[in-house]
């Protein structure tokens, strides 16, 4: 299925635009439709039957495997065949990871799941399964998180860069005493944190 028909309606060329110019990575044409847009859509097809054209294209099949009532076993099997080998964008990997909230009876296969993709070379899937870690990061052990996330430091990368420096700075707003930590990435990285952590409204001002 070409989603060009389902998108029609809902085309925002002003939000395309936007969207467009806050990524550098994209590899496929967007077609300007909003996130809401996406979740709405995403519950009316199956993701299986999408032909991706375009870059939301992926994020609603991410959004419908989801939203889908079938085990993370599945999910999983699904996300591996249809979304993985496509992203290519940093938007693409949050809207998606956000969407698989952590289910008690699965907890551990999520876990194992994402955990693994910061072993891929690619570095969406990697971002991807940095982002879910720090996202979730209340239903895991915390040094476990930390010492995952903080081996998939890459400087030379910028998208896993921003992604280990974001995860530094929600670990460091939850509980200053990660600091420690921070010694462990790369100079660029740690200054990132740092200056995430200053812009957040949650920043009490305490000693960096």
């Amino acid at each position: 299925m070409v989603t060009d028909s389902l998108y029609r309606e809902y085309v925002d060329e002003k939000y395309r635009d936007f969207s467009s110019s806050l990524s550098k990575s994209d590899t496929l044409p967007r077609a300007g439709i909003r996130t809401p847009i996406l979740e709405k859509l995403a519950k009316e097809i199956n993701p299986q039957c999408i032909d991706i054209t375009y870059i939301e294209d992926v994020t609603l099949i991410g959004f419908s495997i989801a939203f889908s009532k079938v085990s993370f076993k599945e999910m999983k099997s699904l996300l591996s065949q249809y979304v993985l080998p496509f992203l290519s964008t940093w938007d693409q990997t949050d809207l998606i990871q956000a969407r698989f909230k952590v289910k008690k009876k699965e907890k551990d296969e999520m876990f194992n799941f994402f955990s693994s993709l910061l072993k891929y070379e690619d570095i969406f899937i990697r971002r991807l399964g940095i982002v879910w870690l720090m996202s979730n990061r209340k239903h895991f052990d915390r040094d476990t998180l930390l010492n995952l996330i903080i081996a998939a430091d890459s400087p030379d990368e910028y998208y896993i860069m921003m992604a280990v420096a974001w995860a530094l700075s929600f670990f460091y707003l939850d509980d200053p005493r990660v600091l420690c930590y921070f010694e462990k990435v790369s100079e660029i990285t740690r200054n990132k944190a740092k200056s995430k952590i200053r812009e957040s409204r949650r920043y009490k001002g305490t000693p960096l």
